[in-house]
């Protein structure tokens, strides 16, 4: 969920997969912020091929637009297999926060930017990207401008234009008073600030204006230009079931990106060059996709998925953890091979912190919250999922390679009998039964993860055993990943049990997919006015945490412009998080993947929310 547009209009993608207080010490400055990268230094020299300037780059947007992602030529025709262990359940962005959504949906709709594998914002549609530094932004008081221009000849795929027409009638649909369940459009997001878009007679140049300082705009251009000649049609109210449905409807809709689908299902999807492709995310490739074909075949869990591959019968196998390595490393050479790609991506156990929460277990109550991560052993979990393995364990919600992360932040040691004096202090005692209670009311936490997978089962039950030991008593429920536990507030009622956005569950084990923008990774996840139960239920801080010191910080980083005023803010933000633990982060995850010997111009896996098909235009068949 959080992050869905991918990266953009996500607020912090839940992988569904494996599908985001005491005072701050001061941030550091701005001088002291990370310094970019060798590989980032070494782009800079041709960040006018990539789009983000016309001159080298310097400091912190060196690391944000320097990628050095240049495929090569490829061979036309030829169709690849994707394999997923769980289905897509909606391919409009704007409706989603699922992982198996976002690369179902890349393939086919674009926005203005994408992010690379190698971590960098890049073009997409559009034909370079603005900040500061390089006058694309300029800041006005407390308002600022913003130009955009698209790539030249860019239609849908149906022969309509595709102009900067569209993206202003995205803003307009977006804040449409009849829109819900949104995970992009509410309070906080960028379209509500958005006071005016002007767009050129040509159609291809789009002068945005900002009604105030918004820290977000960063992860604002990887969202999804929507098609005004389609969408206009269909009402609001039902664009989440009958927009870019998966089913056999979606024929009917145009699309933006390098294929366009020609069936969808539970089991599959299918995809075809789209006729009128002329953009690319790579300047030395613009125009036609290599591939002729291209398919998604779903897995009704990570074993299937994995025979497949080693059988031959895929050519991709996503969305796989490092658990699943041993499976995979023997594969035949004459199939293909297996990598392991560090992500933006961490682990965690969410913690809900709703104070009106039926269960009344207390963990809205920060010193419970701090007692519980102290009972959880990490080390046990990263030694028992993945033993041999080089796994980091997570203090903060930035994973290690991203350019805000603050490396300088301590989490709650394990210390089972600090944890348990920790709840009697707070008037916690074992009754009868040998568990903790209050007040008559014995604490008896349900802990949720998604259903087929067996490593969010095995984290589970070794976090029931650390809730044994000091007194309180759990009990495990899984559940369908895009059904139920990341589904969003249309999908759900008020009764659906581990649904995150409707708060019934006390801890959650899922991982954050991040956008790799401070403002889309946090704002969303962490402000008190984010709970998803108020407004239009956009809103993304499932956790319901409600923090003074957090909200301070998010409040600074919404107006903060300027990239490395943001990393100062960032700073904070973390420092805010590891004092008030709205969540328990375990580990940083990896990605594996089996890349079979006829994937050409494979690049690596995404670390972002983007995934891994946000490049599939440079594939080719081997």
């Amino acid at each position: 969920m959080a992050a869905v547009a991918v990266a953009g209009i996500l607020f912090g993608a839940c992988s569904g997969s494996s599908a985001t207080p005491a005072p701050a010490s001061s941030a550091p400055a701005a001088s002291t912020a990370p310094a970019a990268s060798t590989a980032a230094s070494a782009a800079a020299s041709t960040a006018a091929s990539a789009g983000a300037s016309a001159t080298p780059l310097t400091g912190v947007d060196a690391q944000v637009f320097g990628t050095k992602y240049n495929p090569g030529p490829g061979k036309p025709g030829g169709t690849l297999v994707m394999g997923e262990w769980q289905a897509a359940s909606q391919l409009n962005p704007y409706y989603t926060t699922s992982e198996a959504d976002i690369e179902a949906l890349l393939p086919a709709l674009r926005g203005c930017a994408t992010i690379s594998a190698d971590g960098k914002y890049i073009p997409d549609l559009c034909a370079s990207l603005p900040s500061v530094a390089n006058g694309g932004i300029v800041i006005n008081g407390n308002t600022f401008t913003m130009t955009l221009k698209l790539k030249p000849n860019l239609k849908w795929s149906d022969g309509q234009p595709l102009t900067m027409n569209d993206l202003k009638y995205t803003w307009q649909w977006a804040n449409d008073k009849n829109q819900s369940g949104c995970t992009s459009c509410g309070p906080g997001t960028a379209w509500p600030l958005i006071s005016g878009i002007d767009v050129s007679s040509d159609g291809l140049t789009a002068t945005v204006h900002f009604s105030q300082l918004y820290g977000g705009w960063l992860s604002w251009l990887t969202s999804t230009i929507m098609p005004e000649h389609y969408m206009k049609n269909i009402p609001v109210t039902d664009a989440p079931k009958k927009s870019y449905p998966v089913d056999s409807s979606v024929v009917n809709a145009p699309f933006s990106g390098p294929f366009v689908i020609t069936n969808a299902s539970s089991s599959e999807i299918d995809y075809k060059p789209n006729p009128y492709w002329a953009g690319g995310v790579a300047p030395s490739h613009q125009g036609k996709p290599y591939l002729a074909g291209l398919k998604f075949q779903y897995f009704g869990d990570k074993n299937g998925e994995i025979a497949a591959f080693n059988s031959g019968a895929i050519d991709l196998a996503f969305d796989l953890q490092t658990d699943s390595y041993p499976a995979l490393k023997n594969v035949s050479a004459s199939v293909g091979t297996v990598e392991q790609d560090p992500l933006w991506e961490y682990e965690h156990f969410d913690l809900n912190n709703d104070p009106t929460h039926a269960r009344n277990n207390g963990l809205w109550d920060l010193a419970v919250r701090k007692a519980i991560a102290q009972a959880v052993d990490k080390q046990k979990i990263v030694s028992t999922d993945f033993p041999g393995a080089n796994v980091t364990i997570a203090c903060s919600p930035t994973p290690p390679g991203i350019w805000y992360r603050n490396n300088n932040v301590t989490c709650p040691a394990y210390d089972p009998a600090a944890a348990k004096a920790a709840l009697q202090a707070a008037g916690y005692s074992l009754d009868s039964s040998g568990y903790m209670a209050k007040g008559g009311h014995e604490m008896n936490l349900e802990l949720c993860t998604t259903s087929g997978n067996p490593t969010r089962l095995t984290e589970l039950q070794i976090l029931q055993s650390n809730l044994k030991a000091i007194g309180v008593k759990s009990y495990i429920h899984t559940a369908d990943a895009a059904k139920v536990v990341f589904a969003g507030w249309t999908g759900t009622t008020p009764t659906t049990d581990c649904s995150i956005y409707r708060g019934n569950y006390d801890i959650a084990d899922f991982a954050y997919v991040l956008t790799g923008s401070p403002y889309g990774d946090y704002f969303y996840t962490y402000d008190s006015n984010e709970w998803p139960q108020l407004g239009d239920h956009s809103g993304g801080n499932d956790t319901r945490f409600k923090s003074a010191a957090m909200d301070q910080a998010l409040n600074a980083l919404a107006k903060d412009v300027p990239l490395a005023s943001q990393v100062k803010d960032a700073y904070t933000v973390q420092e805010a998080y590891v004092t008030g633990i709205p969540e328990i982060p375990l580990y940083y995850r990896g990605e594996v993947t089996g890349v079979g010997v006829h994937v050409g111009n494979w690049p690596g896996y995404n670390p972002s929310a983007q995934g891994p098909t946000w490049d599939v235009e440079d594939w080719y068949y081997k």
